[in-house]
């Protein structure tokens, strides 16, 4: 993944904005905490998983907006209303913040897309975020295949080996053979909260980093696509690193 011009991507899952307190953790700091981490590493662009929260809003949405370009996919816990009227004010295009299923969008070279939302076998809509039945979930991703570099999506695909307390379930079957389809060079996941991070070299070659960035772990990503660098970290901490 060389020759694209110097840029540091953040990305995250799974912010869980919320007023109120959950299996101990106050989701009400998350906001700060997200705009703590963006401060300290000031990345040129922001991409999440999914899972923002329902305490999202325009205004505080557009603080970050104002430090970084934001792309992201929506998982099953949304403020549909607020992720679909954003649009970014640092980009030097008219460029909503919240992805569409199957749009490439190339950034210094880097072609990054995402399939939104969860697996559901009947599809429809809960909460007020929509849901795949599992033929959509993966005719999003033939259209992409062979086309992107990095593929972000909320479901989490079927990988016991690294998550031994997942079950087989239709989401995570599809989910995984989603990214089989796709084969991009890296995929970012969310959506579970089994451990702050799973990172696994998928055998066609894809990079899979599953990541929780919620008041639970507080668990991100950082990617340098000019030298292909992954670094995992946790509140300011770098885990470890890895190359695409």
């Amino acid at each position: 993944m060389k020759g694209f011009c110097e840029m540091k991507i953040l990305v995250i899952s799974d912010l869980h904005y919320a007023h109120r307190v959950f299996r101990g953790f106050d989701e009400g700091r998350a906001w700060y905490w997200l705009m703590k981490i963006v401060d300290y590493h000031r990345p040129n662009i922001l991409l999440s998983c999914g899972d923002w929260g329902n305490a999202v809003s325009r205004e505080e949405f557009y603080e970050l907006l104002r430090k970084c370009v934001v792309l992201t996919i929506y998982g099953n816990h949304e403020n549909m209303d607020v992720l679909s009227s954003l649009y970014n004010v640092k980009s030097s295009t008219h460029l909503p913040v919240l992805m569409e299923d199957g749009e490439v969008y190339e950034i210094n070279g880097l072609r990054i897309s995402g399939i939104n939302g969860i697996v559901a076998p009947r599809g429809g809509v809960k909460r007020g975020v929509p849901r795949k039945k599992p033929e959509e979930y993966l005719e999003v991703a033939r259209k992409l295949k062979g086309k992107i570099d990095v593929l972000l999506i909320h479901e989490t695909p079927y990988l016991p080996r690294i998550h031994e307390k997942q079950v087989e379930s239709v989401g995570a079957k599809t989910a995984l053979e989603a990214v089989k389809i796709v084969k991009p060079k890296i995929v970012f996941n969310g959506h579970v909260h089994w451990s702050p991070y799973s990172i696994y070299r998928l055998p066609y070659h894809t990079l899979y980093v599953r990541i929780d960035s919620s008041q639970q772990h507080r668990t991100y990503a950082l990617f340098y696509p000019d030298i292909g660098k992954i670094e995992v970290w946790t509140n300011l901490e770098k885990h470890e690193e890895n190359m695409v």
